[in-house]
């Protein structure tokens, strides 16, 4: 039965974030491993966004997700994270009591690796906005090496995946999803005893996602570089310049408009006007629960997923009960077409 589910919410989400944002990229899918399981280790920019966009656009695979546990909070969400095979992870912050459950959450991930699954979860072990890739924790790697540990004949690959927002917080935005060359788990176990083996494991990951994000080294003073950077008008869907650049090398950055003229203003006033129950339901109500600012994509996606064919329905219902003209039918794919258009072209 979840699988059946898992099969219809994928193409739904997809779908989702066809409408949603601008562009999706998926670039270097074809490097994770087909017959191998896999842990994939992205950057954590966009709360559930990030863990969504792969669960949509991967192929071939089926991961599961470790999330963090104060989002299960029952009801609704915590039916549609199982479904998406999310395994909720205990932090010091959850409660010290239950800390006690990640070992049973470790045996779980390391049997669904040996039976060739795939596991994805965030090594920073938190969200930020910020276009940094920061200090990794060791959790990823406890997982790892108890899954080698307990079975050591499991072929274990590593995929750095770097996620790159143009606006992450914003709406319409864009992102690509670079996916890393593949590494061996074994091969760092040559490195001697589990810290340094630890220490190894972390610096090669860390390093290959400074390779697939932007990341403005910590040593700079973070405001004025991005403001240093933004000046350029940067397309941040492509990390490589921008990390040359802050390298201190004299290369050119492509660029990715921003502009904000009166036509501009024309489309954002007409796809209120036409959303405008929905769009009031979002910034007068929904806008004011989100808690973090990095769950504020998240919550305005999940809300456009849901309300908007809301929107349409009650639509086509006042139609019906007004005795409107058949005619007046078509402005429901009409709408829908406009704001497809307004996403994409804005």
């Amino acid at each position: 039965m979840k699988k059946l589910l898992y099969s219809v919410l994928k193409p739904l989400i997809r779908a989702g974030f066809f409408c949603y944002y601008r562009e999706v990229r998926m670039i270097g899918m074809e490097r994770v491993p087909r017959d191998r399981p896999v842990v994939f280790l992205p950057n954590h920019h966009n709360a559930l966004l990030d863990p969504l966009l792969i669960a949509a656009y991967i192929r071939g695979r089926r991961p599961y997700f470790l999330t963090r546990s104060d989002v299960f909070q029952g009801g609704l969400l915590e039916w549609f994270f199982d479904m998406l095979r999310m395994i909720p992870i205990y932090r010091l912050r959850d409660g010290r009591d239950t800390l006690h459950r990640n070992e049973e959450i470790f045996e779980r991930c390391a049997d669904l690796l040996a039976a060739n699954g795939d596991l994805l979860l965030f090594p920073e072990a938190n969200h930020n906005l910020k276009r940094q890739v920061r200090p990794l924790s060791k959790g990823f790697t406890r997982i790892v090496l108890h899954t080698l540990k307990k079975y050591p004949d499991t072929d274990l690959h590593l995929v750095p995946v770097g996620f790159n927002y143009h606006r992450a917080a914003g709406f319409p935005d864009r992102v690509a999803c670079y996916f890393g060359e593949a590494l061996p788990a074994a091969s760092f176990l040559k490195a001697g005893d589990e810290q340094r083996v630890s220490r190894e494991m972390k610096s090669a990951v860390s390093s290959r996602l400074k390779q697939l994000t932007t990341h403005i080294p910590p040593e700079c003073d973070y405001e004025a570089t991005l403001r240093e950077l933004e000046a350029d008008s940067p397309d941040w869907l492509l990390p490589g310049p921008i990390n040359d650049r802050l390298s201190g090398h004299a290369v050119e950055i492509p660029t990715h408009s921003n502009r904000e003229d009166g036509v501009h203003k024309i489309w954002d006033f007409l796809f209120r006007a036409l959303n405008l129950p929905a769009w009031l339901l979002w910034r007068w109500v929904a806008a004011n629960k989100v808690w973090e600012p990095e769950f504020m994509s998240t919550f305005r996606y999940l809300f456009a997923l849901l309300a908007f064919p809301l929107y349409l329905g009650l639509l086509a219902a006042t139609f019906a009960l007004t005795g409107a003209p058949p005619q007046a039918y078509w402005c429901l794919p009409g709408l829908f077409l406009f704001n497809v258009l307004y996403v994409k072209f804005r």
